[in-house]
């Protein structure tokens, strides 16, 4: 790689590692008494915060009421708050399983973000034996490499088109762009589709109403099955700035899975090159798409942010 992504320094791994024996018989005296107590890991994402179990050293019984749990440790005003409960399985022939479920119990895919914070977790505890990995989560596979102490690299796929028909690839003698009219002013945008769709509009700056704008393009008929909105805006060939909207409704934003489509419409409308910088508000990025594969490679932070233990009594016995 080029150049490294930059993150604020994180305390040394070996402070988080809920793999102790004391953790253990702190979960039997809460099992003895009806009451478990879950060892937990808070990390974050470029601001995306998730709460990690390591499944070989939790309770027993504790995936049945995992549904529960998630609902209970992810609750901000009563728990430990969090966006996602990651649930780490015991990693096997360079595969390392991972239940991702979010505040409602119901287990969902896994972000870029969130997937950062899973291998960095599973690299420093000794989880996984290799630096380069990958992680399973429900019909998920995504490869992971771990570049450095605090960051992390995933491969984010191929850019499709809009519709999902073709993959794009860099032709600058191709026309990708399309124009809407919205409130009688024409808003022209990239179509891009990296596991959903994106519409990439590229900005001066970022001092107009951004929430009412994109409700206002969201509703358009060029997209029927709704869309995730980014408004990029060019610093330079090397660095852009991004701001995600998804409508109310829909799956959470995915700011790395939008930060990759960003990459590829400035590319294709000659704005940058290959590898660049993306600033977003909880941290700054690095993207590749190589142009061996048509694949797309985002190195971003994950950060621990504490430790501690849930106490958690099941339904059954409340």
């Amino acid at each position: 790689m080029r150049r490294s992504a930059s993150s604020t320094t994180s305390s040394s791994p070996g402070k988080h590692d809920m793999r102790s024996p004391g953790s253990c018989a702190r979960a039997a005296r809460g099992l003895a008494s009806g009451q478990m107590e879950i060892d937990f890991l808070k990390m974050q994402g470029c601001g995306d915060d998730v709460v990690v179990l390591d499944g070989a050293r939790v309770p027993a019984e504790t995936p049945e009421h995992l549904p529960r749990l998630a609902q209970r440790i992810l609750n901000r005003g009563f728990g430990v708050g969090g966006k996602a409960l990651l649930v780490l399985g015991t990693s096997a022939g360079g595969m390392l399983p991972v239940r991702c479920l979010d505040s409602e119990g119901d287990e969902v895919a896994i972000s870029c973000n969130g997937a950062r914070c899973a291998a960095r977790y599973a690299s420093d505890s000794g989880t996984v034996s290799s630096s380069d990995f990958s992680i399973e989560c429900g019909a998920q596979k995504l490869h992971a490499q771990i570049i450095d102490s605090a960051h992390v690299r995933i491969d984010m796929g191929m850019p499709l088109s809009g519709e999902k028909t073709a993959e794009i690839r860099e032709s600058l003698r191709e026309s990708f762009t399309r124009s809407i009219l919205v409130q009688g002013r024409s808003v022209t945008y990239t179509p891009i589709s990296l596991g959903r769709s994106y519409a990439m509009i590229f900005v001066p700056d970022f001092s107009f109403p951004l929430r009412r704008t994109a409700r206002e393009i969201a509703v358009q008929p060029d997209f029927p099955e709704g869309t995730g909105i980014g408004f990029v805006q060019v610093y330079s060939r090397e660095d852009l700035r991004l701001r995600t909207w998804e409508a109310p409704g829909e799956a959470p934003a995915d700011e790395c899975a939008c930060a990759s489509a960003a990459l590829v419409a400035a590319v294709v409308n000659g704005f940058t090159d290959r590898e660049l910088f993306i600033h977003l508000p909880g941290g700054n990025i690095f993207l590749q798409w190589e142009e061996s594969d048509n694949h797309i490679w985002l190195t971003g932070p994950a950060a621990y942010i504490f430790t501690g233990t849930y106490d958690f009594t099941p339904a059954s016995r409340e």
